[in-house]
């Protein structure tokens, strides 16, 4: 599959993540960073259906396919980092596991920003970090397991993640080229260039690949900070 955009160290797909990372080169990746549609059914944004980025009609199937592929992708020592909806989290370890990541820690992403409804509404989720094999960290520096970091002020994608929630994870590991299955916005392609490393993204909904691809082509990636 030809790409979607290519230039500066970044290369956007535009299609199905099951159908494009069976045809990336296997143990060619430092890291894989994940945050799949967990929702079993179309998901209201803002009084909007929010379309590909939420809705999954088989979820399970998605994560256990995406796992199996993440493994063969990541080169020995490469992490998987998987941004978690709390009920998931049983689902989600078993299937990294299952395919053979060891899981390796925990990262408590938490934000002033909060939900909506609910008992509690949530200003945390957690990132699950798993590794092929034993995991190669720079140092053995004390960094916490916990990064606070609010979503940006103007979202381009309703799930837009914070570059510097990615860049918490990828400045403990060796360079290498990071892949992102679930693109979206570009916030881990903002966290990967700046720290100087290549990026390969997946984006199944041309509005947001097109969107990207536009913010690529012009060099626009400012986030517009926190909320």
């Amino acid at each position: 599959m030809d790409p979607y955009f290519t230039g500066n160290g970044v290369t956007l797909y535009l299609g199905d993540s099951l159908e494009v990372m069976p045809g990336l080169p296997a143990d060619n990746f430092g890291a894989v960073l994940l945050d799949p549609p967990y929702a079993m059914a179309p998901v209201a944004v803002a009084g909007k259906d929010d379309g590909a980025a939420g809705a999954s009609g088989s979820p399970i199937r998605l994560l256990s396919e995406t796992a199996r592929e993440t493994r063969r992708l990541l080169r020995e020592g490469g992490i998987a980092a998987t941004i978690c909806d709390w009920r998931r989290v049983p689902d989600v370890s078993y299937l990294l596991t299952l395919h053979g990541l060891r899981l390796t820690s925990c990262v408590a992403w938490t934000r002033t920003t909060i939900g909506t409804g609910g008992m509690f509404r949530s200003a945390w989720d957690p990132v699950l970090v798993a590794s092929k094999g034993q995991p190669a960290i720079i140092d053995k520096a004390g960094v916490p397991n916990v990064i606070m970091a609010n979503p940006p002020r103007d979202r381009m994608h309703p799930y837009e993640k914070p570059p510097a929630l990615w860049q918490h994870i990828l400045r403990r590991i060796p360079d290498g080229t990071v892949l992102d299955p679930f693109a979206g916005s570009l916030a881990s392609a903002v966290a990967a260039m700046e720290l100087g490393r290549a990026w390969v993204g997946v984006e199944v909904d041309e509005r947001h690949a097109e969107a990207s691809a536009r913010r690529l082509s012009q060099g626009v990636l400012d986030f517009g900070g926190a909320a």
